[in-house]
């Protein structure tokens, strides 16, 4: 379906807008994804005769700008906003701050509460301890949170006083924004989802806001909750998709939705990294590579979602194709979280944990937030059998994105090896909460209620694990492990018929470990009940090969010595 052309020159122009105001605030990665957007977009026919104002803004419709008080505001203080602005971008945040304290535009205000903000992260990083070390105990906060706050609100209160609540303008979106960043910081996510769902109701164009809602979301009914209250809008759909992909969804109605954008953003890169990561989370890793592949060729120095293309290419253990990958981002920016998560997945392939961990350490001083460091740290430590540092960078992970299953499951994992049953089996529900499709968590809670002597639950967990391993099509086969050990639990509940119908599909199944011990199994079962006929085959099948052989060839020569006791006997 193409878009219709007047349709996409608003879309075109109201992005460029939007870049541009990111940028006057100085919200640079939100600018960056809006301009990478407008690139992406296809080009619009040339105007008829040279624009007399900002891009298209003459040919296409009239420039947007503010209130004529706001802007008479903006006229008067923009020496000072400037001379603020560029020492934001010096990272001089105190002195932006106390340029900007006496100022009221909308303009001014943001940047101003918005570089008090940005101190107070400052400050927090320089008093930071070396990750996971002796003292790196209880989370630093920003201590400029609560300033923020009150001035926030003071700026609410006089738009009560003045009759402005509830009928807010475009410029104050950037306010409720800023409000429900810090308030989420402070841990006040039911107040900072309201501040944000106002923000993009007033002006849906900033990203950052959409960014930030998602972070607060956490399930997918949360999701499906707050999406009727969104404005109808294509950055809701854009929105929709991301968050929809950050709950590890694949449905075809996600293709769908990915496939409607694109056909308005058709070389948009953050789109085709959703794709990719769609397959990812599938287990698709080939389809996944293929477009990593086709991503970077178009865009080399890239670095954004590099840590994802990493792990496809780790799980696949494509180690030149790693290597080249860790070698072009370091040339582009060693300094990059992105880059030191490459490298230490590289070294990880290796087999060199200490200088893995060593990489992802360097990924987690240049940001403490970032997911996939904390999450990579932690399988390191696993590697390395430190299972409490692997605990503790699992718990960083899950603090940093509740929504990472990984960090569930590797806590529930670690937890499982110091025989810690009740603490991994919460961990694992966690996990097979966000992936309720994955049969690996499902088998691993299954092994944790087996462990705790609950075989009743043990049998459901395994059954939701059969299902949900036996994949789309009515053709496709079972696991025969998970078969075998459903077998077991019936087995120590005594409901020995059931066991022995589990062992029997397990044998049907193709030949593997599984299949060899339900046959065993089956084997000795048959020989208790007197059926040595059926028992001998089984055990005849298993004298050949496998690790059963020595068990088989001793129930044969038993079988043998009872017939010529019986002379012949048995069914």
């Amino acid at each position: 379906m193409t878009p219709d052309p007047a349709a996409l020159a608003q879309v075109h122009t109201s992005l460029i807008l939007a870049a541009q105001k990111c940028t006057e605030r100085c919200l640079y990665q939100s600018a960056k994804w809006l301009a990478e957007a407008v690139a992406s977009l296809p080009p619009l026919e040339p105007p008829s005769k040279p624009p007399t104002a900002y891009p298209y803004t003459a040919i296409y419709h009239p420039y947007p700008i503010p209130s004529p008080a706001e802007a008479q505001l903006e006229f008067t203080e923009f020496p000072t906003y400037l001379l603020a602005k560029t020492y934001f971008d010096c990272r001089e945040f105190d002195r932006c701050f106390s340029t900007l304290k006496n100022c009221t535009s909308s303009k001014s205000r943001f940047l101003c509460f918005y570089s008090r903000y940005m101190a107070g992260e400052k400050r927090k990083e320089e008093e930071m301890e070396m990750v996971l070390g002796p003292l790196d105990g209880a989370p630093t906060p920003n201590r400029e949170l609560l300033p923020v706050i009150n001035l926030l609100e003071g700026v609410f209160e006089e738009w009560k006083k003045d009759g402005r609540h509830g009928r807010e303008k475009e410029e104050d979106s950037w306010l409720y924004y800023l409000y429900g960043i810090v308030l989420g910081k402070q841990g006040n996510e039911d107040g900072a989802r309201e501040a944000l769902v106002k923000s993009v109701a007033i002006y849906p164009w900033n990203w950052g806001a959409w960014l930030e809602l998602g972070h607060l979301i956490g399930t997918l009914d949360e999701l499906n909750e707050i999406f009727p209250r969104l404005p109808e809008h294509l950055m809701r759909t854009m929105f929709h998709l991301h968050s929809t992909v950050e709950l590890y969804q694949s449905s075809e109605s996600v293709h769908h939705e990915l496939t409607s954008l694109e056909t308005v953003f058709p070389n948009n890169p953050f789109l085709k990294t959703q794709r990719a990561l769609i397959y990812y989370h599938g287990r698709d890793f080939e389809e996944a590579e293929q477009i990593f592949d086709a991503l970077l060729k178009s865009d080399p120095h890239r670095l954004d979602a590099l840590d994802h293309y990493s792990n496809i290419l780790y799980v696949m253990e494509r180690r030149p194709k790693l290597g080249f990958l860790a070698q072009l981002a370091t040339s582009t920016d060693r300094f990059r979280p992105e880059t030191c998560c490459v490298v230490g997945n590289y070294y990880s392939l290796k087999s060199e944990h200490e200088k893995a961990v060593m990489y992802f350490r360097r990924a987690l001083t240049l940001d403490r937030s970032f997911l996939s460091a904390w999450t990579l740290m932690g399988h390191e430590y696993v590697e390395m059998k430190n299972t409490h540092a692997a605990i503790e960078a699992y718990r960083r992970a899950v603090d940093v994105n509740r929504k990472d299953y990984r960090a569930w499951y590797g806590l529930g994992l670690s937890y499982e090896v110091l025989e810690m049953h009740y603490y991994a089996l919460f961990y694992f529900q966690r996990a097979a909460s966000l992936r309720p499709y994955d049969h690996q968590m499902w088998q691993a809670m299954a092994s944790c209620f087996d462990r705790m002597h609950r075989p009743q639950e043990a049998i459901k967990a395994y059954k939701r694990a059969l299902v949900s391993s036996r994949g789309g099509g009515l053709g496709d086969s079972f696991d025969p492990a998970i078969l075998y050990n459903i077998g077991l639990m019936y087995e120590k509940v005594e409901e020995i018929s059931e066991a022995a119908r589990y062992m029997e599909l397990c044998v049907k199944e193709e030949e593997g470990p599984a299949a060899s011990k339900a046959k065993m199994w089956l084997a000795r079962w048959e020989f208790g009940r007197g059926n040595w006929t059926r028992a001998g085959v089984l055990a005849n099948e298993l004298c050949q090969e496998g690790p059963e052989i020595e068990e088989a060839k001793a129930l044969v020569r038993d079988l043998r010595a009872r017939m010529e006791a019986g002379g012949g006997g048995g069914k």
